[in-house]
């Protein structure tokens, strides 16, 4: 009767820390955990009302540069959006509609990062080797000297 008394015990503080636990899931884990997979769900709206939406497109860009945005959809950057270079609308237009002059970098550092020649790209994309394409030192606004960034063809 003695090992009976002890399985007892033993399946009795089973069952009271199984319960616990569960217990305590149910307070702890929110209810939208595991809804979309293993994280929560609500977190997604959550963060959307915490940080104020920072890139809009180039439509966006387009309500306000209509001349620029024709050069750019006529020209090479047509499938380049204006924020890869311009930097995020939210940072140049506010949420009070306010307008400040976003920071453009005009070096060549801007256009070398994607027209450097570099083995893995494509043959078609085109590339440069800056040494060689550039009469005198690589440096500076270099590139804009013979190429507008809304229409880069020479």
């Amino acid at each position: 009767m003695d090992h009976a008394r002890h399985v007892f015990r033993i399946v009795l503080l089973v069952a009271i820390i199984l319960a616990v636990v569960l217990l305590a899931r149910g307070f702890l884990v929110p209810k939208s955990y595991g809804l979309y997979g293993r994280y929560r769900g609500a977190s997604v709206a959550e963060q959307m009302n915490l940080r104020p939406p920072m890139h809009a497109g180039a439509a966006a860009c387009a309500d306000c540069h209509e001349d620029q945005a024709k050069k750019r959809t006529a020209g090479a950057h047509k499938n380049v959006s204006c924020e890869i270079c311009h930097g995020p609308l939210g940072a140049h237009v506010k949420a009070d509609g306010s307008v400040v002059k976003p920071p453009i970098d005009r070096s060549f550092t801007l256009c070398a990062r994607c027209h450097r020649k570099i083995e893995g790209r494509p043959a078609k994309f085109p590339q440069v080797v800056l040494d060689q394409h550039v009469n005198g030192p690589v440096e500076g606004k270099v590139c804009l000297q013979c190429h507008d960034p809304h229409s880069p063809k020479p």
